[in-house]
């Protein structure tokens, strides 16, 4: 088995693209044949291995089966219970696995307008330029204006309201009072 050669990957852009086109989009790119979408949601995608006939329940279940073999054989023989650990021998592929994982999520933004795209992962360098090629050639959004300070309106500071606006009142009783 030979390593894959992977790199971190991240990047984080605005569009004008709908939610939809851009994981459509993402979901299109010619991917390694190692790797396919292996999860997808309304605002997000997972792009990792294929899915392997050997997984979690597959590993537990064969744990338990040996873990119930010593146990039969310790009716024979007390000392065979000494082999119990080896129970956990069908698990260890599934904890020394590494496998590159990217996650791409593209949620709208406030303005309702704009589209935020977050992609952050380790993928192979042949998926890193592409998905560069593509991200990149997303319409770029317009970052909102400023608030206009001539505007009539309650005083706010980056969306929030000042202490000006809201009448003072007494603190509240407590239990400890």
């Amino acid at each position: 088995m030979t390593p894959r050669q992977t790199t971190q990957y991240q990047f984080s852009t605005a569009t004008t693209k709908p939610v939809e086109a851009v994981l459509d989009g993402i979901a299109r790119i010619d991917l390694p044949e190692d790797l396919s979408v292996t999860e997808r949601g309304s605002t997000y995608l997972v792009i990792g291995p294929r899915p392997s006939s050997y997984d979690a329940r597959l590993g537990v279940a064969l744990a338990i089966l040996v873990a119930l073999a010593v146990l039969i054989a310790t009716a024979f023989s007390v000392v065979l219970v000494a082999l119990l650990p080896l129970a956990a021998a069908p698990l260890v592929p599934l904890l020394v696995r590494d496998h590159p994982l990217l996650a791409v999520g593209a949620v709208p933004d406030d303005d309702g307008i704009s589209t935020r795209v977050t992609v952050h992962g380790e993928a192979p360098v042949k998926l890193t330029s592409a998905l560069d090629l593509f991200l990149s050639n997303l319409p770029v959004a317009e970052p909102a204006p400023p608030p206009d300070a001539d505007q009539p309106g309650p005083s706010s500071v980056n969306g929030t309201r000042t202490i000006a606006d809201e009448p003072v009142r007494a603190p509240e009783a407590t239990a400890a009072e």
